[in-house]
């Protein structure tokens, strides 16, 4: 299995999706979609489509990079997993974020020592 197919493999697996799923999003067959990830072949014309359906880099899909997230911000990655979260979760967030900037505010009024 090529680069390309194992990470493929890995981010439709990590979202509990199938390769059926993945096809439908992208307007292909589950053949087309499994021969990229069993390395038949390479998906030049879907790999934008795959990048922004994951949430990752082209790049990162081909190989060329380790992060899976090289290009894109932290600030969306962290929203994006904000909003799968749970009501429950997302006042647990608010409430630590709340805590958090007013320990920074509180820290930012202290006078600095030079």
């Amino acid at each position: 299995m090529s680069v390309t197919g194992q990470r493929l493999r890995l981010l439709r697996e990590e979202r509990k999706w199938s390769q059926e799923a993945v096809a439908e999003k992208l307007g292909i067959s589950r053949t087309a979609y499994n021969k990229y990830e069993n390395g038949a072949i390479r998906p030049v014309r879907k790999l934008k489509e795959l990048a922004d359906l994951f949430g990752v880099s082209a790049d990162y899909i081909l190989g060329g990079a380790d992060d899976e997230q090289s290009d894109v911000p932290a600030m969306h990655r962290q929203m994006k997993k904000y909003m799968e979260l749970s009501d429950n979760g997302r006042k647990i967030v608010d409430l630590t974020l709340d805590a958090v900037y007013a320990h920074e505010e509180r820290r930012d009024s202290l006078p600095k020592c030079d």
